[in-house]
């Protein structure tokens, strides 16, 4: 096991997924260098899959994990040492939260022979099929489907909780459409008809804020949810590639974000620094709700990484 300050020193295997396929002659500069990097290797303790999307921790217990992979879900009782399959079967998992005492995973019923990822004329996002959202009272171990009324028939891409509210949901689509739920995903109303950018990450930070982004433009900061602002976001290969964000639970306005390595922010998304630094691509980033200095981020080579100092430090699980 090795411990690094900023620092990550896993082999790399630099290569295309095969998912994703070649991007368009037209593709740009930015998204080219977005292309996804580091196939799982198996160095790690992570579950063997093509892509990794999303990871919640435990409200009850900080060695309590939920990771959202292109193979479904799977749950870890020991830090990410050791991982078994769980939730409903033949989902593609996009996005898991801890939403007061319960874990929520969004994402969609997609065919077997569906690739992780939709490339369009306007970016990146989640296959498309039928939604599902799901919740789990006990850690990950059993899970129900909810039916909540308001959403479209569109697949889901990404879920946020409001730090000021646990039963505030947020879901954004992969049609762009951002909704919000009052009541802890029951049911949901439109928020607004198209987030600035191609739908993929979402967080909310202090005072209600939004921070969304995606693998090809970037960050983006909003008021509302209505009105974005594009901020000056690059990862250390100068990409704007954005995988996923984590909040603080006990500081709304510390932030992390998985690109290559692992980035955070200190003001609620504005501006930030490398906290993990690494060639590797990184996709799940969260932190523990009940031990908010703990936080987990895994690589797409497969490793797992533990911070016990708010995101200062990071350790790889072994």
């Amino acid at each position: 096991m090795t411990s690094t300050r900023g620092r990550a020193a896993m082999p790399v295997l630099v290569a295309a997924l095969a998912a994703v396929g070649a991007l368009a002659a037209s593709s740009s500069a930015a998204a080219r260098a977005a292309q996804p990097r580091g196939l799982p290797s198996g160095h790690g303790t992570a579950p063997s899959a093509s892509w990794y999307w999303t990871m919640a921790v435990s409200s009850a217990d900080p060695n309590v994990l939920v990771l959202g992979t292109s193979n479904g879900l799977y749950r870890s009782a020991d830090g990410g040492k050791t991982w078994h399959s769980t939730g409903p079967r033949g989902i593609e998992p996009t996005s898991v939260v801890q939403v007061g005492n319960a874990i929520f995973a969004g994402g969609a019923a997609v065919a077997p022979q569906a690739g992780p990822v939709t490339t369009t004329a306007s970016g990146r996002t989640a296959p498309h099929g039928h939604p599902l959202l799901a919740a789990s009272s006990d850690g990950g171990r059993t899970w129900r489907e909810l039916h909540p009324l308001g959403l479209p028939n569109v697949s889901l891409q990404a879920l946020a909780v409001d730090p000021g509210s646990s039963a505030v949901l947020y879901a954004v689509l992969t049609s762009g459409q951002l909704y919000r739920s009052t009541d802890a995903g029951r049911s949901f109303r439109l928020v607004s008809p198209k987030t600035e950018q191609t739908p993929w990450a979402l967080a909310v930070t202090r005072g209600g804020h939004f921070i969304a982004g995606d693998m090809d433009t970037g960050s983006y900061l909003s008021a509302n949810g209505k009105v974005w602002q594009h901020t000056d976001f690059a990862d250390r290969s100068g990409s704007e590639m954005v995988m996923e964000y984590a909040v603080q639970p006990t500081d709304s306005s510390r932030v992390l974000l998985s690109s290559e390595g692992i980035e955070m922010s200190t003001d609620g998304g504005r501006t930030w620094q490398v906290a993990l630094r690494s060639n590797v691509m990184f996709g799940p980033v969260a932190w523990a709700p009940g031990t908010s200095a703990v936080a987990y981020a895994v690589g797409f080579d497969g490793s797992v990484w533990r911070s016990d100092d708010s995101g200062e430090r990071w350790t790889e699980v072994s």
